[in-house]
């Protein structure tokens, strides 16, 4: 997975919004070895509220995208987010034509993908791959790092120079190293219970990332513990879901030797939701279209399969922090009867948003902590097109205790709806104990 950003946000805010599930004395039971009490049932969001008062703006460029006041859970008391949700898809609509020209240039020079350390390739020291694409100040900032910030400082240059493409102003001159190096510096907040913040992953899913296959860009609002909006940039998206059961190589393989039609969006997207609207949208990238265009946009809704026989699911690629033994066992105790979707990175997330998948399970191997930033933008964007998401033990991921999710019960499910979350949670419950988790 990627590496962190986590960005204060000082604009002034109006109060609290409400959780996205309502009070309840409902405990929970003893599940497996553990017991969560006061944890409120999940439960779907309402049905999309298509009236004026929540609906997309598709018209000129100057025009916003999002106008949510009153619309979906909380009603009147929730703030309008438009113009964060506005600015938060035109940055991550640059951020993915950035990476993509690092991804191609990598590929140049490792046509095989496999990752090695070649081109703009290189490794933390915690031995996960890193590109020009991902990188903290200490790094670019340290005597080894002089090339690397150079590499760095020209790609987003690159990408600034372009910026009136995505309906934003470009600098009136190239940035220098200091100034990248500052911008970086202020992304320092430790998160928790108060106050506003952008959470970002710029690279989420790095080893499919280098290896030319899946990756994520994802950004997200978190307001007082609360993720109240979120974005998602897939670029290697395939619009037939059928192309997700193939290595991104093999898709790329194919487009060469049969070329989709020109201005046809075969492949890419960003999708975004707002807490409590009731709605998800996807657009196409400008990288491939050219120009943002709000009438591009589609609205997205999860699935409406519930019958076991016939969901797909969905489950990390990497063995290291998912124990792909035990998501098999579930999956055949509740009727699970195709073969699991291993992808990189929060795609997962966009695949169930968009009805491409139902479910997607994660029981990491004990010591491991999840981080917020990889499921932040992921975790609205599935409850607003319609779907449930809670860890093991039904309770809702909570976001407000820092970098991590702290409190996780055993591990996260996500699903399309209510009745195949139910009967994971159930199939949890009851082979829990003889794990090795």
């Amino acid at each position: 997975m990627g590496s962190i950003r986590l960005s204060a946000w000082t604009a002034a805010s109006s109060s609290p919004a409400a959780r996205g599930f309502p009070p309840s004395d409902w405990r929970g039971r003893v599940r497996g070895r553990r017991r969560r009490a006061h944890c409120a049932p999940p439960s779907a969001p309402p049905p999309p509220s298509l009236g004026a008062s929540s609906r997309l703006r598709v018209g000129t460029q100057h025009e916003l995208l999002w106008d949510c006041r009153g619309g979906g859970l909380g009603g009147g008391g929730r703030r309008d987010y438009a113009k964060e949700m506005e600015a938060a898809v035109r940055v991550v609509q640059v951020a993915c034509t950035l990476c993509q020209r690092v991804q191609d240039s990598l590929l140049l020079a490792n046509p095989a993908g496999s990752g090695s350390n070649s081109g703009g390739v290189h490794s933390k020291l915690d031995r996960s791959p890193v590109t020009v694409a991902e990188e903290d100040d200490q790094t670019l900032s340290s005597s080894d790092g002089t090339a690397l910030l150079e590499s760095v400082v020209a790609a987003v240059n690159g990408c600034l120079v372009e910026a009136p493409k995505y309906g934003l102003r470009s600098p009136e001159k190239d940035l220098r190293a200091s100034d990248v190096l500052q911008a970086i510096r202020k992304c320092s907040s430790a998160g928790g219970p108060k106050g506003r913040f952008w959470v970002l992953d710029p690279v989420d899913g790095t080893l499919g990332f280098v290896r030319g296959d899946q990756y994520a860009i994802a950004l997200a609002l978190i307001e007082d513990g609360e993720v109240v909006l979120g974005v998602l940039g897939c670029p290697n998206y395939p619009m037939k879901k059928e192309w997700l059961n193939y290595h991104q190589r093999y898709y790329r393989l194919m487009s060469k030797v049969a070329p989709p039609a020109s201005g046809s969006w075969n492949k890419g997207c960003v999708m975004y939701a707002h807490k409590g609207c009731g709605q998800a949208w996807m657009q196409p990238l400008v990288h491939d279209f050219g120009m943002l265009n709000w009438h591009n946009s589609r609205e997205i809704q999860v699935s409406s399969v519930s019958d076991p026989v016939s969901a797909t699911f969905c489950e990390p690629v990497e063995k290291a922090n998912s124990s792909h033994s035990f998501t098999a066992g579930l999956a055949h105790s509740v009727g699970l009867r195709k073969q699991p979707l291993r992808v990189y990175s929060m795609v997962k997330y966009a695949a169930i948003a968009r009805g491409d998948a139902e479910i997607f399970m994660k029981f990491a191997r004990a010591g491991y902590k999840e981080k917020i930033w990889d499921h932040a933008a992921g975790v609205v964007i599935i409850q607003e097109a319609g779907g449930v998401i809670t860890d093991a033990g039904g309770c809702p991921l909570d976001f407000s205790r820092g970098v991590y999710l702290e409190g996780l019960d055993r591990g996260i499910i996500a699903c399309s709806g209510a009745l195949l979350h139910h009967r994971i949670l159930e199939a949890v419950d009851a082979s829990w104990n003889s794990s090795t988790l």
